[in-house]
């Protein structure tokens, strides 16, 4: 059986609109841990001692062998573009982001373009949600090499990575 890029070599679009609304994450004490490695501009993932997978963020099970992950390892901030979306651009008045227009909290500029994309990083066994920045939408393809983009002065939360970008060749 073939891989699905030799069927299909051309990215597939598409279009619609999608209305996101707010979520609640509950947090435990692993993703406190992750997010204080951030404080060093670390990417910290769960090493399941049971199949050696490394998961990022950490979760307190295993998802492929059950068995509950306790050691962590960190790994690179270099990683490969698995899955991305690009939005259409951003219009005032047109999208809520937790019920809030982002156009007008100043949290987007009209007319511009999301690229959410899932990340592995190197030395991880699983995906990551987060960003593209600084890339041109017409060369983001799966396979793309990035490296995660942190904020100025870390505090250990969330947001202190911003995302990530393309490497130059």
């Amino acid at each position: 059986m073939g891989y699905l890029k030799d069927e299909r070599p051309q990215t597939m679009g598409v279009d619609g609109e999608w209305q996101v609304g707010a979520y609640h994450w509950k947090a435990n004490l692993i993703l406190d841990e992750f997010v204080q490695g951030f404080k060093e501009k670390k990417i910290i993932g769960g090493l399941c001692t049971g199949c050696g997978r490394t998961i990022v963020p950490p979760r307190m099970i295993c998802g492929r062998c059950h068995q509950r992950i306790t050691e962590r390892r960190v790994v690179s901030q270099i990683g490969t573009i698995t899955c991305f979306i690009i939005s259409p651009p951003v219009e005032k008045g047109k999208y809520r982001l937790f019920g809030l227009d982002p156009v007008e909290t100043g949290a987007l500029k009209e007319g511009e373009v999301l690229i959410p994309v899932f990340v592995r990083f190197d030395g991880a066994d699983s995906n990551y949600a987060t960003l593209l920045l600084n890339a041109d939408p017409e060369k983001v393809h799966i396979g793309m090499r990035v490296k995660a983009v942190w904020v100025e002065n870390p505090q250990g939360r969330l947001d202190d990575l911003i995302g990530v970008e393309p490497i130059e060749k």
